[in-house]
């Protein structure tokens, strides 16, 4: 059974939610939940961990991707 490794959900809710992210198991899969949801704004791919989740790609509504770093989040805040 393959387990989630990124979950995708919208990029302007503030904090992961468990039980409103989509879950996928490799990160092309992301890319397509991204893809059925785009038109209703930007979304975060977030790296499943151990722990807790980490944000990893934001997903613009162009279709454009950018990494997530500590700048790219800075403007979230």
């Amino acid at each position: 059974m393959n387990q989630p490794t990124f979950a995708v959900q919208p990029a302007n809710w503030a904090n992961f939610d468990p039980h409103g992210a989509e879950y996928a198991i490799n990160i092309a899969h992301a890319y397509k939940i991204c893809q059925h949801h785009i038109e209703d704004g930007d979304m975060m791919i977030w790296r499943m961990t151990q722990g807790n989740p980490i944000k990893w790609v934001r997903v613009y509504a162009d279709e454009s991707i950018d990494a997530v770093t500590d700048q790219h989040l800075a403007h979230l805040v």
